[in-house]
C-alpha cells in the first residue's frame, strides 16, 4: 500500500513538474493585454512560441514589467554573442552601457529587422537631434539615413562608435588618386586625418568642409604654422598671445605634463563647426580626456537637470579655482537665485572640518556627475552626508 501512495505521490511531484516548467500560453496573456501591441512584420521569439513567462513573472518580480532580471541581464541569456562583442569595446552606446536595450528593440515586435520600432536614422534622431538638419552638400550616407555605414550602434574602440580610425573609414569608399593627390599638397591618405577638415554629415560648403576655417589655411599659408614646431603650444601662442592671461591660473589645461600642444588637443588647427575652431558638440571634446565622469554620470539616478555644455560652470583653459570652476563660490548661484540664502553656514567662516576648506555648495552637492541620492548629494544620503561632519549628533 506504501509503494502504491509512493508512487501516486512520485507521479503527481512529475506532473506538477511538467506543468510548471510549461511555457505560459500566451492566450492567457492576451485576455488583458491587446494582442495588437505583440503583432508585427518582426516577432521577438519568445512572442511567436507564446512563451511570455521566458521573460516575464506571471505573479510577482523585482524589476518594472515584472522582469525576472534587470533589463540588460535578461536579453544577455539569450543574446551571449552581443556580450561578448560590446566587452572587446572601449566605448558604448550610452543605452547599452546603462543596460537598456528596449530605447532602441522592441521587446516584442516592430516593423524592421532586429525588432526597431523606427527604421535608419530615424531611431537614431530620435535622442541625437542636434544632428538632423539640412546641408546644402551632404553625405550620401548621411542623406539616406545610413547611420550605420559609419557608427557600430553597441560599441566601439572610438568615441564617436566609428567602426574604423576616421580616415580608414572614409577610404573604404573614396579611394585615392592622383588628383586627390594634387589637393592634398602630395601626402598620402595614410597620412591625413579627413575628419579635420571634412564634416562626415554634411556642410553648405563644397567638398563638406567644415564652417569655420583657420585664417592660415584658408589663405593657403601652410608655412606659417607647419615651419615651427607645431607640437608645441607656442606655434599657436606665437598669435594667440591675448588668450595667454586665461591661462595663468593655478589650475591650467596649458601646464598639463606631456601635452604637447595642448591647444590642439581640444582646437583643429585648420577648420571647425563653431567658433574656436571647436565641433558642433563641445561636450565631445571634453569627454575624450574625461569619459570617467561621462560615464558615470550616466550611472546616476540623480543628476542636475540644467547639464548642458562644461562651460557654463568651468573655465576651459584654466582657473584659481579647483576643477576649473568659474566661481566655485557662486558658480551655482548664478542660477539659483532664490537659494541665495543658506541656512548652512557657508563660506570662509564654515570651513569643512575635513579639508579646513570654504564650505560652498560642491562640498555637499555633486553638479558634475550627480549621485543616487535627491539632490544629488555626496556620501550616503542626507544623513549619511551630514555624520561625517556632525558625528556628536
Amino acid at each position: 500500500m506504501k509503494n502504491i501512495r509512493f508512487s501516486i505521490h512520485t507521479g503527481l511531484f512529475v506532473l506538477l513538474l511538467v506543468v510548471v516548467s510549461t511555457p505560459a500560453v500566451a492566450q492567457n496573456c492576451f485576455n488583458c493585454h491587446d494582442r495588437s501591441a505583440f503583432t508585427d512584420k518582426f516577432v521577438h521569439s519568445p512572442v511567436r512560441e507564446g512563451d511570455c513567462s521566458l521573460c516575464h513573472n506571471p505573479h510577482v518580480a523585482r524589476h518594472e514589467g515584472l522582469l525576472h532580471q534587470a533589463e540588460a541581464q535578461l536579453c544577455q541569456q539569450c543574446h551571449q554573442d552581443q556580450q561578448r562583442q560590446m566587452a572587446e569595446n572601449a566605448y558604448l552606446h550610452p543605452p547599452v552601457r546603462q543596460g537598456r536595450c528596449s530605447q532602441c528593440h522592441d521587446p516584442h515586435a516592430a516593423p524592421n529587422a532586429a525588432l526597431l520600432p523606427q527604421q535608419g536614422s530615424a531611431l537614431c534622431f530620435s535622442c541625437h537631434d542636434e544632428m538632423q538638419r539640412d546641408f546644402k552638400f551632404s553625405h550620401q550616407p548621411f542623406r539616406q539615413g545610413q547611420c550605420s555605414t559609419c557608427h557600430a550602434s553597441h560599441g566601439a574602440e572610438d568615441t564617436r562608435l566609428l567602426k574604423k580610425d576616421g580616415t580608414q573609414l572614409c577610404l573604404d569608399c573614396h579611394r585615392t588618386g592622383s588628383a586627390w593627390s594634387r589637393k592634398h599638397l602630395g601626402r598620402k591618405a595614410a597620412e591625413m586625418d579627413c575628419l579635420s577638415c571634412h564634416h562626415p554629415h554634411g556642410s553648405d560648403s563644397r567638398l563638406m568642409q567644415r564652417a569655420v576655417q583657420h585664417e592660415p589655411f584658408s589663405q593657403k599659408q601652410c608655412s606659417n604654422c607647419h615651419d615651427r614646431d607645431t607640437q608645441s603650444s607656442d606655434v599657436c601662442l606665437g598669435c594667440h598671445q591675448d588668450t595667454l592671461p586665461s591661462f595663468n591660473h593655478i589650475h591650467s589645461h596649458l601646464g598639463i605634463a606631456g601635452a604637447g600642444n595642448a591647444c590642439t588637443t581640444c582646437h583643429n588647427p585648420h577648420t571647425g563647426d563653431r567658433q574656436g575652431l571647436l565641433p558642433a558638440n563641445v561636450g565631445n571634446v571634453c569627454r575624450d580626456c574625461h569619459s570617467a565622469t561621462f560615464d558615470t554620470r550616466d550611472r546616476m539616478l540623480h543628476k542636475h537637470p540644467g547639464w548642458n555644455n562644461c562651460t557654463d560652470c568651468h573655465d576651459l583653459h584654466g582657473a584659481d579655482n579647483p576643477g576649473m570652476l568659474k566661481n566655485e563660490g557662486n558658480a551655482c548661484a548664478d542660477c539659483h537665485k532664490r537659494h541665495a540664502a543658506f541656512s548652512h553656514p557657508m563660506g570662509d567662516k564654515a570651513p569643512d572640518p575635513r579639508d579646513g576648506r570654504p564650505m560652498t555648495c560642491e562640498t555637499c552637492h555633486d553638479a558634475n556627475t550627480g549621485t543616487m541620492y535627491q539632490h544629488f548629494l555626496r556620501g550616503s544620503g542626507e544623513r549619511g552626508l551630514c555624520i561625517q561632519c556632525h558625528q556628536d549628533y
